[in-house]
């Protein structure tokens, strides 16, 4: 009788754990399951870039185990107190080896009584769960760290006895998105974040106050451009752009205080320095120009940042600008004979400022933006896009 009862026991555990594997998975955990009369064994396995005591945390808060835990509706912990509202309490509650749990199953069953078996600190924990009157189950979790700095989770569920095999119901479908679902309870590593975050705030240009930085964005934005307010790392000063930009598009131009805003030079500026290369003696501007932006395509773009005027590097990238934009290359000049030049460029026709911003006004005016954006210096920037929408308003 026994033997055929196992017989139906194994045959009935077989054509679940076939139903199980066909259907479809979604879940990104190893794993596997075995079963043998009287005994049965599954297991997890799980990769999360977090650190051990992250996952140790989410594994110690028993109060979550109803929302990953697969067949746990509820898990109290037992304290041996006298009164009452004391005897389920999380906060007096010894997370030791030997301290009683309650489980509360999924099923029309009741509560069940279960023990915390071993507890390593980041390392390992054992718990004995039971989810009928019939079985038993001993569940483990243990904690690896690997050779790439990420922690694998491998979970451990055996159980012995006639009906070990209940320990295998339902593993494929259900059991095996237990690491999966504790995933979404396990707070992200922004350790490595933060570093990088840290290492970007060094800027070896201006530092601009937080009112010039939600200028140039609002002022971007108005134009289309959403890219200035995307990047501020600051949520707060990326907030109070967006509500400076739905201000400015409700009322059709910038608040003043924001227009005099891009009027303002940096907080505090650093000495600029400009890496000088070797670039040859041309007679002209446009020779240089079409030379650099020839190197520039090709991938090379340290003759154009070699340039030392800036009118004359703001130009040289708004033709890179327009020559990506156009497919089409300027043609490369003939390099002239003679050694390089440490000035690398004659001062020849160099604009100054006053003419720079009226000739890039009247041209931004007309919708040729690619100098102006091709522009390193953000007040000099600023100040031309300002006087463009002031340009803009005065035409309407």
């Amino acid at each position: 009788m026994i033997i055929a009862l196992a017989i139906v026991a194994l045959l009935l555990t077989v054509y679940m754990f076939i139903r199980d594997a066909g259907n479809p998975q979604v879940i990104s955990s190893q794993f596997h399951s075995y079963y043998r009369p009287f005994q049965a064994e599954t297991i997890v396995q799980h990769e999360y870039i977090s650190k051990p005591d992250m996952i140790w945390k989410a594994l110690t808060a028993l109060e979550d185990y109803c929302l990953w835990f697969p067949g746990v509706n509820r898990m109290l912990p037992i304290v041996d107190t006298s009164r009452y509202v004391h005897r389920f309490s999380f906060d007096r509650f010894l997370f030791e080896p030997g301290a009683f749990i309650k489980i509360r199953p999924k099923s029309f069953l009741p509560w069940f009584n279960g023990r915390i078996m071993g507890v390593e600190t980041n390392k390992k924990l054992e718990l004995e769960m039971r989810f009928s009157p019939i079985n038993k189950e001993t569940v483990s979790f243990e904690i690896n760290l690997t050779s790439s700095g990420s922690s694998e989770v491998v979970c451990t569920r055996n159980s012995y006895g006639f009906f070990s095999f209940l320990t295998t119901w339902g593993f494929a479908d259900r059991g095996s998105k237990i690491l999966h679902n504790l995933g979404h309870f396990i707070p992200e590593d922004k350790s490595a974040i933060k570093e990088n975050d840290s290492a970007s705030i060094k800027d070896v240009g201006p530092q601009l106050s937080r009112e010039t930085i939600i200028a140039q964005g609002v002022q971007a934005g108005i134009d289309g451009n959403m890219d200035l307010i995307n990047a501020i790392s600051d949520k707060p000063t990326r907030g109070m752009a967006k509500a400076a930009l739905v201000k400015a598009k409700r009322v059709g131009k910038m608040p003043e205080n924001l227009i005099e805003a891009l009027k303002v030079g940096p907080i505090a500026s650093a000495p600029d320095s400009v890496h000088i290369g070797s670039l040859p003696l041309f007679k002209n501007n446009e020779d240089l120009i079409a030379h650099v932006v020839n190197k520039a395509l090709d991938g090379d773009m340290d003759p154009i940042n070699s340039i030392p005027e800036r009118p004359l590097r703001g130009k040289a990238k708004a033709a890179m600008v327009k020559a990506k934009r156009t497919g089409e290359k300027p043609l490369m000049p003939d390099v002239p004979d003679g050694p390089p030049s440490a000035v690398t460029t004659p001062s020849v026709g160099e604009e100054s400022e006053e003419a720079l911003i009226a000739r890039l006004v009247e041209s931004g005016t007309k919708g040729n933006m690619d100098e102006i954006n091709a522009l390193e210096n953000k007040v000099l920037r600023g100040k031309i896009k300002a006087s463009i929408v002031r340009a803009k308003r005065a035409t309407k």
